[in-house]
């Protein structure tokens, strides 16, 4: 199940005032002064998840709008819920796992790519991409590079 994007704002927001906590203890211990209350912290916590995380929600969305906009499955992907930003996250911040769109050709066991090295049968591990070809096509996938893509494809013409 994926976590909202308020769920992964909060989540965000506790850990940085975690860190904010751990930060004054040690310079409080080091000084002997009381720099920040703990309210002042969890205030500059969520004014700082906030700040930088709207900036790099909205350089991720713009920059993959301009480098992907016009690929169908980028399309796709958005049209279907996805966000770039909140879909990079690490699951620390995002309360779990990241959801896997894409099944092994072979076992059907869920793979994070379209092209992968399977966790379960280990299809992929030596090179051949034919399965996956043949259940998703020919499109390059979002998340490869054009030289990668085009080392998988030359792979597969062997």
């Amino acid at each position: 199940m994926k976590t909202s994007k308020s769920g992964t704002f909060l989540r965000a927001c506790v850990i940085v005032f975690g860190i904010y906590i751990a930060l004054a203890w040690i310079w409080n211990s080091m000084t002997g002064t009381k720099f920040w209350t703990p309210i002042e912290m969890g205030i500059s916590a969520v004014l700082t998840v906030a700040f930088f995380g709207g900036i790099a929600w909205l350089l991720t969305n713009i920059g993959m709008a301009v480098l992907c906009g016009r690929n169908p499955e980028y399309q796709q992907y958005r049209k279907d819920g996805g966000d770039p930003f909140f879909d990079s996250l690490p699951s620390a911040v995002t309360g779990g796992q990241k959801e896997l769109r894409f099944e092994c050709p072979v076992c059907s066991s869920p793979v994070q790519n379209r092209i992968d090295v399977c966790g379960r049968c280990g299809y992929g591990a030596d090179g051949d991409s034919t399965a996956y070809f043949e259940r998703y096509g020919d499109l390059k996938p979002v998340d490869l590079v054009d030289a990668k893509w085009a080392g998988i494809r030359d792979r597969r013409n062997l």
